[in-house]
């Protein structure tokens, strides 16, 4: 027993001079992540006069998107055809003058042919004024459609410059957002960089692990893939901007900021009451009801007698000027008394058009209770989000200096650093998300109940 505590205490004083020796620290091997630089477009050879060169808001986005979108020119292309149609319907209601002239000349001897029917030779002008008096209000009903056919389209118009406006808010926010988010990822990399100096530092004074340089070098890959992603989002959604808004998809954008006036109203049934009545939708449903019940009623009238007024003037001669002369004045009576059915045809027609108007205004006012409800609960969600988010960054900042300075101290661990950058950087998106969407959401109930979004 003796002789082998002897050979433990002479194998300790052995091992003291290299236990003294401090052992130097392991260079790890690495590889430094490169920062790439943004992926750049060219810019366009020219743009509208009216898109400016300094940022703008987004109601200037959805102004210039007003006037160089194509699918308001297609809307207002619509409205003008209306009010060609109902110019032609109204055309019926009014006299009509009609004006002819002619000349007769006969050559040769045509008096021996046999069975040969001549016009004699001269000068002939004529004038005649018709007018519908009264047809049991069938032209009337036409005319009428014709105007809700009218009110039909110019409610599509106000419909798309809406639904446009909505569009490009929704764009330009989360064009906002994502150009947002590369700033949170481009101080996201400058954080982990300086984590990747505090462990290489930590690493030499001989007070941290390799593996804490590995983790750090790890974790700015990560954020400069991160950063990457994020600038081809923000490039993206500012292309798709430029599309919505009409203009070359190239144009270098730049957002002023700016954020959605809050919305006021509380009372969701008083809000669906005013989306009810003003929601452009809705009145262009309630215009294409009121055409169907107008083409009903003229078809139901559509075989029956039309009585009409007619004056004429006839003046002919062989010379000018013409000497005889003579006017004419009637009143005539059209009436088809046999159709083979078309009148019963366009009556069951018409009623079916009824029918559908009917069922496509219900269905519309089912869907604007449902969009303003949706758009109701999804604001004020995203607001609540919002004190959440705050709250969560603050907590997180709080969070990154502790484990710093613990690790910096000696008293931490170099994941709790990584860790609680990455939380840093989860709550500084959260927060960014939920603004974004208390915007889009303020739009959207404006849309929903009926602004115009202009």
């Amino acid at each position: 027993m003796k002789q082998r505590l002897l050979i433990l205490a002479a194998c300790l004083l052995l091992a003291l001079p290299a236990l003294a020796e401090p052992t130097p620290p392991i260079e790890p091997r690495i590889t430094e992540t490169p920062l790439p630089p943004p992926v750049e477009l060219p810019a366009p050879t020219s743009l509208p006069a009216d898109v400016p060169s300094t940022p703008i808001t987004a109601e200037e986005a959805v102004r210039i998107a007003l006037r160089h979108q194509p699918g308001i020119a297609i809307a207002q292309a619509g409205v003008s055809a209306a009010e060609g149609r109902l110019q032609s319907t109204q055309s019926a209601l009014l006299p009509s003058l009609d004006l002819a002239a002619s000349h007769n000349q006969v050559s040769g001897n045509a008096s021996g042919l046999s069975g040969t029917t001549t016009s004699s030779p001269g000068y002939r002008l004529s004038a005649s004024v018709n007018q519908l008096l009264f047809d049991f209000n069938h032209s009337r009903s036409l005319v009428q459609q014709a105007q809700a056919q009218q009110r039909s389209a110019n409610a599509n118009l106000t419909s798309v410059q809406s639904d446009l406006a909505l569009q490009v808010k929704q764009a330009f926010y989360i064009y906002v957002q994502n150009a947002r988010l590369v700033q949170v990822d481009e101080a996201n990399v400058h954080a982990t960089q300086g984590h990747l100096d505090l462990a290489q530092a930590r690493l030499r004074a001989g007070l941290a692990p390799p593996s804490d340089v590995v983790r750090a070098q790890t974790a700015v890959a990560d954020a400069i893939l991160g950063l990457t992603t994020a600038r081809a989002n923000a490039s993206t959604s500012r292309v798709f901007l430029a599309e919505v808004m009409g203009i070359d998809p190239l144009a270098q954008i730049q957002t002023a900021d700016t954020e959605e006036p809050a919305f006021p109203a509380e009372d969701v049934n008083l809000l669906v009451k005013q989306a009810l009545a003003q929601r452009p939708q809705v009145l262009q449903a309630q215009a294409s009801r009121d055409a169907a019940t107008k083409s009903l009623s003229a078809s139901r009238v559509s075989n029956a007698p039309a009585f009409g007024a007619s004056a004429g003037w006839l003046q002919r001669g062989d010379n000018l000027p013409l000497q005889a002369g003579s006017l004419s004045f009637g009143v005539a009576v059209q009436w088809p008394l046999v159709d083979s059915g078309f009148a019963a045809g366009l009556v069951k027609q018409s009623e079916a058009d009824l029918q559908t108007a009917d069922a496509q205004l219900r269905a519309v006012r089912l869907a604007v209770t449902s969009d303003v409800s949706q758009a109701f609960i999804n604001l004020k969600t995203a607001e609540q989000r919002v004190v959440t988010a705050d709250a969560g960054v603050a907590n997180a900042a709080e969070g990154v200096r502790l484990t710093e300075g613990r690790y910096r101290s000696g008293l931490g661990m170099f994941l709790d650093v990584l860790d609680a950058q990455t939380a840093l950087v989860t709550a500084d998106t959260n927060r960014v998300n939920a603004v974004s969407a208390v915007n889009i959401a303020r739009a959207s109930l404006a849309h929903a109940v009926g602004g115009s979004g202009r």
